[in-house]
């Protein structure tokens, strides 16, 4: 008994010793995760019909913009919140997440009535089902940000990889016994479920956190601090990946499902500085100058530059690799996106750090800006080239989104001289 009680001492000390080692963890969880959604995208895309497996780019493309748009920044506020007082994180995560679930379920219910608008009939029924699995699983990704912002994302790691195995597992059995897109969404709705249910049992049982944290956050407040943030979120989400509906718009479910698959491709490398930005945003939201978020650029650009390199020069024998020789053709589309990914390597820092420092304004600027660069490249490009120049507007948009940031983080125009700490007037 006192061995056991000594290795799982070690055991809890390993994950919450350093950044370093939570960093680690975290980003092998973003690995598996990633690595278990690639393989339910892989067998999809074997196993199911074209226009089936065009449904399911849309219906998964439809649910993680309404996720993020339900979002409406409150996860980001609450993870920069309970960083800055975590003595009251419980009234805070009460007040945010009943919103935030209120918001999604919503969102649901509006694209229940307006299914038949995104997929032909025969697809409706899976399409709302596979929406209601990413809103439930945005849902759970609010959860994840109050772990971060108590310095504990080990446990969000922990939660994350436990529903990505269930997910995963559900998923493959589905489409390699009987592929079928009703089923598969089913697959995908209850393994985020049961990790609510799970985490509030964590949460339970977590010390620390007063229930009572003074008068709620006035409207003046979200219109200020919350609305930005999700404002910000939700266009930033539209350029990202709204060049999915221009393909599909002018050459076919066919091709926007082809044009999803590479993109999966390129979204797995984002792991690396998702999880180093899921450990290090507390840090960056107390820093008192610019040099951490230097050093922390210069090194995720590195990192980016070197995976963005292997992608762009192994594009053919990646894509055939994952999806067979009919994909062959989307190697140059991969090629392109290669050249993006040591900006999204940079621009996970700087935005970070953009929002860190109160400039919830400024990044819903430059999210702006950059979605109205990104439509007008994909009406100029998409028409003639289809998913390259999708790929193609999608690397001029981050270029515009890390000229943005750098000039809002060292021009000093939109911060005071020292960024607002938890006792700076708001």
């Amino acid at each position: 008994m006192k061995s056991h009680s000594r290795f799982v001492s070690a055991w809890q000390s390993a994950l919450t010793g350093g950044t370093p080692l939570r960093i680690a963890f975290k980003a092998a969880a973003d690995a598996l995760s990633k690595v278990i959604t690639f393989v339910v995208m892989v067998l999809a895309a074997r196993t199911l019909p074209a226009p089936a497996f065009g449904a399911l780019a849309v219906a998964t493309t439809t649910g993680w913009l309404v996720g993020v748009a339900t979002d409406a920044g409150w996860s980001m506020y609450l993870a920069r919140e309970v960083a800055r007082r975590p003595e009251a994180w419980r009234a805070t995560f009460a007040r945010v997440l009943s919103i935030r679930a209120a918001l999604a379920y919503f969102g649901l219910v509006i694209l229940v009535l307006g299914a038949g608008r995104f997929v032909p009939g025969e697809y409706r029924r899976a399409f709302v089902i596979l929406v209601a699995a990413y809103l439930t699983s945005a849902v759970l990704e609010t959860v994840g940000h109050l772990f971060r912002g108590l310095d504990r994302s080990e446990i969000e790691a922990a939660v994350q990889v436990s529903q990505r195995l269930a997910a995963g597992a559900s998923a493959l059995y589905v489409l390699w016994s009987a592929p079928d897109l009703d089923r598969l969404g089913w697959a995908l709705l209850w393994p985020p479920a049961a990790a609510l249910v799970a985490c509030g049992l964590i949460l339970t049982g977590l010390k620390g956190g007063r229930r009572a944290a003074g008068p709620m956050l006035s409207w003046s407040g979200v219109v200020r601090d919350v609305l930005p943030l999700g404002a910000g979120a939700l266009v930033s989400a539209l350029y990202f990946r709204c060049d999915i509906y221009f393909v599909e718009r002018w050459h076919g479910l066919d091709a926007a499902g082809a044009y999803n698959a590479v993109f999966r491709l390129v979204e797995a490398t984002r792991l690396l500085p998702a999880a180093v930005l899921a450990v290090t945003f507390p840090a960056l939201c107390r820093a008192r100058d610019r040099e951490p978020v230097a050093r922390l650029s210069a090194r995720l650009t590195t990192a980016g530059t070197l995976f963005g390199a292997a992608v762009a020069l192994a594009a053919p024998w990646i894509v055939v690799w994952a999806y067979g020789e009919p994909f062959r053709a989307s190697a140059t589309t991969l090629s392109i996106l290669g050249l993006a990914i040591p900006l999204f390597f940079l621009n996970y820092a700087l935005t970070h750090q953009v929002i860190g420092w109160d400039g919830q304004r400024a990044y819903l600027a430059i999210a702006v800006l950059a979605l109205a660069v990104n439509v007008l490249a994909n009406l100029s490009l998409v028409p003639p080239l289809a998913a390259n120049g999708a790929a193609a507007a999608t690397v001029l948009t981050e270029i515009v989104v890390t000229l943005g940031c750098i000039f809002v983080l060292w021009s000093g125009a939109w911060f005071p001289a020292r960024p607002r700490t938890s006792e700076g007037g708001r």
